[in-house]
């Protein structure tokens, strides 16, 4: 369900106009941690509004009917099913009913195809749980030449289940055979070294199938313990969503809460970082002052077997869940309460009840230092993304913390500066503003374009100039956003030099958010 959507502009003359689209719905649709599915009529409820907004809100939209219907039914049984190895061409035909009935659904209709389609692939999955476990159980000949196509837009749908089972089967030959390769390399590396342990070609094939059989194993058990009627309704609006443009995407209420974290750089958690070992979410550590460590019950190597958002909750089994998926579950609002069951290095279970306490990421936010090459110094600012806390009205903002880092390697006498936007994909619009107004002196520093066409000249209002001297942008092809508004600024202005990759991401689009329900969280960007 990993989509690459990825599009790169030329760097010789960064975008400066940008048009302004709606990037997404989160919308409030269950309780955290619960997996029952929704009241009837909710599904309802969720598309209409969508609908609603992409229609009057977006900055192009497309028309919502029969053709638009046709794409999205495409789409969606591809996202959940990239590789063409789980759906079979008869249920295509199955579901084909609804080919032209989803634009009906978006405006109102009941919501009928995403979970019958839901209901097939839930069937199939079963199915090729059994293909690769039978599959993995025997060793692979290595000798017969075969080619496997793993581009999912380059091929169909299997025809029958032989046909399937012959693509799950090369599938599985395919990762195998990667694996193979690096033990071969590993062995052939370790040649000689002392305590090396050499191993034959068929105990290193045996043992690459395991490695495969580990993979597939937490792919399923996600499929069985995560992969909810809930999480396929979140895939199918995003289905809809990102047929408007790339960047507009369906959040339910989990994921907006991690997005806000994410731009401010603090939760509320427990204090503890985790990791993901043989099928197990694991404390990789503990943070010191932390809840966790506070508690003294918490320990690195623990094992989370079960999440409860507080003592009366039915806990939330974390079998088939990734890292981030955990995360969701265990960070919550301040000094509410998370109920963890452990299993300790002993193999012992240990439940306790801990209050969540404002947890900070200060890896996420700005940092500099002077670089002393010869006999000039040189002030580097490395700036990770544009954050900013949205929710506190003093919260942090990257825009005057750079402020608060330029004036730092001012007073150590700096003879220039070098701000490193390299992999920053962006963040606040507010923010690069500010911090363009750093080093020009009032002015325009990007324009916004909405559906009317009517522009508006975002500015530096500020009087006065920060930082006038030799100031140098880093990007590379993962400078997106805000990154690139801030090096098409700098470069318009003739104030400083951009280098780096020839080209940036291309992103030419600003995204806001808008509330759709507060009672229930709804929010909408």
């Amino acid at each position: 369900m990993h989509k690459a959507l990825k599009y790169i502009l030329d760097m010789k003359r960064l975008p400066i106009i940008l048009a302004l689209v709606l990037a997404g719905v989160f919308f409030a649709t269950r309780s955290q941690g619960k997996t029952n599915s929704l009241p009837p009529g909710k599904y309802e409820k969720i598309l209409q509004i969508v609908g609603a907004i992409l229609t009057q809100g977006h900055y192009e939209p497309k028309d919502i009917n029969d053709e638009f219907s046709k794409k999205i039914f495409d789409k969606y049984l591809a996202d959940l099913d990239p590789e063409k190895n789980i759906f079979l061409q008869q249920d295509l035909k199955t579901l084909e009913r609804f080919q032209t009935k989803i634009d009906d659904e978006v405006k109102g209709a009941p919501v009928q195809f995403f979970i019958e389609a839901g209901k097939v692939f839930d069937s199939r999955i079963k199915e090729a749980e059994a293909y690769y476990k039978e599959i993995l159980a025997k060793p692979f000949d290595f000798s017969k030449d075969e080619t496997y196509n793993g581009d999912g837009e380059k091929k169909s749908f299997p025809a029958s289940e032989d046909a399937r089972k012959e693509e799950w089967r090369k599938y599985l030959k395919y990762l195998t055979v990667q694996r193979y390769a690096d033990l071969l390399d590993s062995r052939e590396s370790n040649k000689g070294k002392e305590g090396a342990i050499t191993k034959s070609d068929a105990e290193l094939e045996k043992e690459a199938r395991e490695k495969v059989q580990t993979v597939m194993t937490r792919t399923f058990d996600r499929y069985h313990n995560k992969f909810t009627e809930e999480d396929k309704f979140n895939v199918f609006v995003n289905s809809i969503t990102e047929m408007m443009d790339p960047h507009t995407e369906f959040m339910p209420p989990l994921d907006k809460r991690y997005f806000d974290e994410s731009m401010s750089g603090k939760f509320y958690g427990i204090g503890a970082q985790l990791t993901y070992e043989e099928g197990n979410i694991k404390i990789a550590s503990v943070l010191p002052g932390g809840p966790a460590q506070k508690s003294g019950q918490v320990d690195a190597g623990d094992i989370i077997v079960r999440v409860a958002q507080n003592e009366q909750e039915t806990p939330v089994e974390l079998s088939g869940f990734t890292v981030q998926d955990a995360v969701k579950l265990i960070r919550g609002k301040k000094d509410s309460q998370v109920k963890l069951t452990l299993r300790k290095k002993d193999g012992t279970l240990k439940t306790l009840l801990l209050k969540r306490d404002e947890i900070v990421q200060d890896e996420a936010y700005v940092r500099s230092a002077v670089v002393n090459e010869g006999s000039q110094k040189i002030g580097y600012i490395y700036l990770p993304e544009f954050y900013a806390d949205f929710q506190e009205m003093n919260g942090v903002r990257s825009g005057m913390d750079v402020a608060k880092e330029v004036n730092k390697l001012k007073a150590e006498g700096i003879d220039g500066i070098v701000i490193d936007l390299r992999n920053n994909g962006g963040g606040a619009l507010y923010d690069v503003i500010q911090i363009a107004g750093l080093f020009i002196d009032q002015g325009p520093v990007v324009q916004v374009r909405d559906r009317q066409g009517k522009p508006q000249v975002m500015r530096d209002r500020d009087e006065g100039v920060l930082y006038d001297g030799p100031l140098v942008i880093m990007v590379n092809e993962m400078s997106a956003s805000a990154s690139e508004i801030l090096a098409a600024a700098m470069q318009d202005y003739g104030r400083g030099v951009v280098i780096g990759s020839t080209s940036t991401y291309g992103k030419g689009t600003v995204q806001r958010t808008i509330g759709l329900d507060p009672e229930s969280n709804f929010s909408n960007t």
